[in-house]
């Protein structure tokens, strides 16, 4: 048998509840961005997809916050790209 939490019954590193918070400053580029990207996806410069920000973070082209819901790319190594800047380079 696994181990699971105690709390949500999810295997530790799916848990939310479980894993360690983030330390790094919002909109840094903690260091789990790039963990958290596809295999494929772990060039610079790769387009990725457009999805929905489940946090508020810090845009990376141009260092403008952005709340829950809006739309986001990831681009290593600088971070989140918001829909603010989707049409600029």
């Amino acid at each position: 048998m696994t181990e699971r939490c105690d709390f949500t019954d999810l295997e530790p590193g799916m848990c939310a509840h479980c894993r360690p918070a983030l330390s790094a400053p919002l909109g840094a580029g903690a260091p789990s961005q790039r963990a958290l990207a596809p295999p494929d996806a772990k060039t610079e410069g790769a387009e990725r997809p457009w999805f929905t920000a489940l946090y508020e973070g810090l845009c990376a082209a141009c260092g403008k916050p952005f709340t829950a819901g809006r739309q986001i790319r990831l681009e290593t190594p600088a971070g989140w790209r918001a829909d603010c800047c989707r049409n600029t380079r």
